[in-house]
């Protein structure tokens, strides 16, 4: 796992983000945290199941499944730690550089699922409070 300083030195020189759980909903910390990207000069990559064509402005995915490996640095995870073995496969076929899971979001299995794939992670994190722009 890498230290929150690690991974913003990260994504400050790789800045093609996928956010999953992106909401459309201006109150929700997924909502803030993209947008608050996306000001950052971030390329956002919306993703959320929900039948939305846009999230702030840019296209949604349906799913990690309709990207293509080398679309996106990093992925940012908005979601339940329930559901991060189910996106698995997706994110080991994408090959991100970064898996970034967002305050909350721990799941040990996904963890050293990722470690066996030889992919980075910092979980329990929220990229905007480390880029220093809090909640």
């Amino acid at each position: 796992m890498l230290s929150a300083q690690e991974a913003v030195e990260f994504i400050n020189q790789n800045k093609k983000v996928a956010i999953v759980g992106l909401s459309p909903k201006e109150d929700r910390p997924s909502f803030m945290v993209g947008n608050f990207m996306k000001n950052q000069g971030f390329e956002i990559t919306s993703v959320n199941p929900g039948p939305f064509e846009e999230i702030l402005g840019l296209k949604n995915h349906r799913s990690l499944a309709e990207l293509n490996a080398g679309d996106v640095d990093w992925i940012d995870l908005f979601v339940n730690p329930t559901r991060l073995m189910g996106l698995l496969d997706d994110i080991l076929r994408l090959k991100p550089k970064l898996v970034w899971c967002q305050l909350s979001v721990v799941n040990e299995e996904f963890n050293t699922e990722l470690d066996k794939a030889g992919i980075p992670y910092i979980a329990n994190a929220c990229p905007k409070i480390e880029l220093g722009g809090h909640t």
